[in-house]
């Protein structure tokens, strides 16, 4: 026997004396863990990913209203990319993405930030930050239609006071997408200010009390310990975020009239609305569906590596 041989032998003998063979109670805990997890499982591949590999092939197919196909290779993605509506829906996404995360971000951390402190009623506050997180987005949607009245709605009263013309919000072209982003960043304040308050109450209060002791000031705190130690945190709502607002629906769909929908206000999620229930062009809509999807891992994936990065150096 050569000296290769030899090695290779030995290495799979010290492979096989490497995965001792699991005894009875170790069988028993791995064939009820995989019974527990089943049902989930299950739920997943039903009602997630088989859906997600249909949507995938109807993408390349003419999909119409009674669910009959035929192939059209790609012909939807390239009738996508030479849709105005596509780009008009992508430029309304993307400010509602440039305009809404990094001011929801820095409104949460904020507000998180005063949540931690040693208040009076902090319970009570908290509560009422996470309402709109259990709203149902059609009661929310009728409260901002009314506080966005052109005629009577409070915000162009508190305006009138201030001696300011009165705002068409809902009507104006030039307005209505800053409306949106406005609803967009109060309905998402609740769950990110959770989320970076239990980011916060992880801190070590050692390092803010040797902080004290060394008589660093409250900003140059913010900045030498809070935020370097929020780092993991604020990038995962930062991609919550952006997956969020990427898929952003029902406050455009239940507050504006069809023609502002549109055009002004169009997301690419009302695009793919259109398409596959106003038009019954369902395969070009699930074209739609696995762009957004790719520009989504695309910018996460991306938001991941930038995360690891700063979280090494």
């Amino acid at each position: 026997m050569s000296l290769a041989e030899t090695a290779t032998v030995t290495l799979k003998s010290s492979r096989r004396t490497a995965r001792p063979a699991l005894n009875r109670l170790e069988r028993a805990e791995r064939f009820w863990g995989w019974v527990m997890i089943l049902p989930l499982l299950l739920g997943v591949t039903v009602f997630y990913l088989i859906p997600f590999l249909q949507n995938i092939f109807y993408s390349f197919t003419d999909l119409n209203q009674f669910m009959r196909w035929s192939s059209i290779s790609v012909d939807n993605y390239l009738n996508l990319f030479e849709d105005d509506d596509f780009y008009t829906a992508a430029a309304n996404t993307l400010f509602y993405v440039v305009v809404c995360v990094p001011i929801s971000l820095s409104l949460s951390l904020l507000l998180a930030i005063g949540l931690n402190q040693n208040i009076r009623g902090k319970g009570l506050l908290r509560t009422l930050l996470f309402l709109p997180a259990v709203t149902m987005p059609a009661a929310v949607a009728m409260v901002w239609q009314w506080l966005f009245n052109k005629d009577f709605g409070l915000i162009n009263q508190a305006l009138g006071l201030l001696h300011i013309a009165p705002v068409a919000w809902l009507s104006d072209p030039d307005v209505v997408r800053i409306s949106v982003s406005i609803i967009i960043i109060w309905s998402s304040l609740a769950l990110k200010i959770i989320i970076l308050l239990a980011g916060l109450q992880s801190i070590p209060r050692q390092l803010y009390e040797a902080a004290d002791i060394d008589g660093i000031g409250t900003l140059r705190r913010f900045f030498c310990i809070t935020l370097p130690m929020m780092v993991p945190t604020l990038f995962f709502v930062s991609v919550m975020s952006f997956i969020e607002i990427l898929q952003i629906f029902d406050v455009v769909f239940l507050m504006f009239d069809r023609a502002l929908v549109e055009n002004d206000v169009m997301t690419v999620t009302n695009l793919f609305y259109k398409y596959a229930f106003y038009l019954q062009e369902k395969g070009y809509a699930s074209a739609i569906t696995v762009v957004l999807f790719a520009v989504t891992l695309v910018i996460t994936l991306i938001q991941m590596a930038i995360g690891k990065r700063l979280k090494v150096s």
